[in-house]
């Protein structure tokens, strides 16, 4: 797919939506290897789940449920109760997807929020701040420790955490660390997957936000996407969010936006 052709491409185009979540699909099952997740097929969908840390949307979701699927949601809601978990589920729009709202609202499930998908042609990014460094291949230690305390991770999921977020370093991703001055101040990572390049976790620690971290991020990872030859980019945050308006200030759109719901 050229960028031109992406740029004329329908936002609300099915396919488009199918494409973009298979490549954040893939990416969250591989950061959640080694993390205490159980995984169950239901059709093509995937439900993660982690009883012990129940309080985390990304670990206690499902991946990949479309329309077609609408009948297996009885049984994920049933799963996710054995287990103690409030399912968390993010539709994407889709034809059908009336049907799919209507199992899960027989299942017990309500909306509770929106999320944005957003997608654009890998064009040259601003400038990085002079004030802001970023550096790819950090010590992955210290990766992890950016990343899990930028999300505000209490410290004992922390220290069971890290190793399996150190992992990233071996599994084909770009892992960064931006710098203010000389001290870590944010962290991210790009995949690139299907022709995509996927500007997926990141995180800035509190003491540094607001100081253009992300913005840094962003663009150094754009500058490498089109280095590599990629051509679309894509990423996913809380719609109206911050995130939201660093991305789109790098120049990328919203593609649609996905209705998040959970068990009750």
């Amino acid at each position: 797919m050229t960028a031109p052709y992406a740029s004329q491409m329908r936002f609300a185009d099915e396919s488009l939506a199918r494409r973009l979540e298979g490549v954040s699909d893939r990416f969250m099952f591989q950061w959640v290897k080694g993390l205490p997740v159980r995984f169950e097929r239901f059709g093509a969908a995937t439900g993660v789940a982690a009883p012990e840390r129940s309080d985390v949307d990304f670990m206690n979701r499902v991946c990949g449920l479309w329309p077609e699927d609408a009948e297996q949601v009885a049984g994920i809601a049933a799963w996710y109760r054995e287990l103690g978990v409030r399912g968390w589920f993010e539709l994407a729009p889709a034809e059908g997807f009336e049907r799919l709202a209507a199992a899960l609202t027989r299942a017990g499930a309500g909306q509770i929020g929106f999320h944005a998908r957003l997608w654009g042609p890998v064009s040259d990014p601003s400038p990085l701040r002079h004030d802001v460094r970023v550096d790819e291949g950090p010590d992955p230690r210290v990766f992890a420790d950016v990343l899990l305390r930028g999300h505000e991770v209490p410290e004992r999921f922390r220290i069971t955490d890290r190793p399996a977020f150190e992992h990233g370093a071996v599994s084909g991703w770009r892992l960064y660390l931006a710098y203010v001055g000389e001290v870590p101040a944010g962290a991210a990572a790009l995949a690139i997957d299907d022709g995509i390049a996927y500007l997926a976790n990141a995180s800035t620690l509190p003491e540094f936000r607001r100081r253009g971290v992300q913005n840094a991020l962003i663009a150094r990872r754009l500058a490498d996407a089109a280095a590599a030859g990629c051509e679309l980019a894509s990423s996913g945050t809380d719609f109206g969010s911050s995130s939201q308006r660093n991305l789109e200030r790098a120049g990328l759109q919203v593609a649609y936006t996905k209705a998040v719901w959970r068990l009750h």
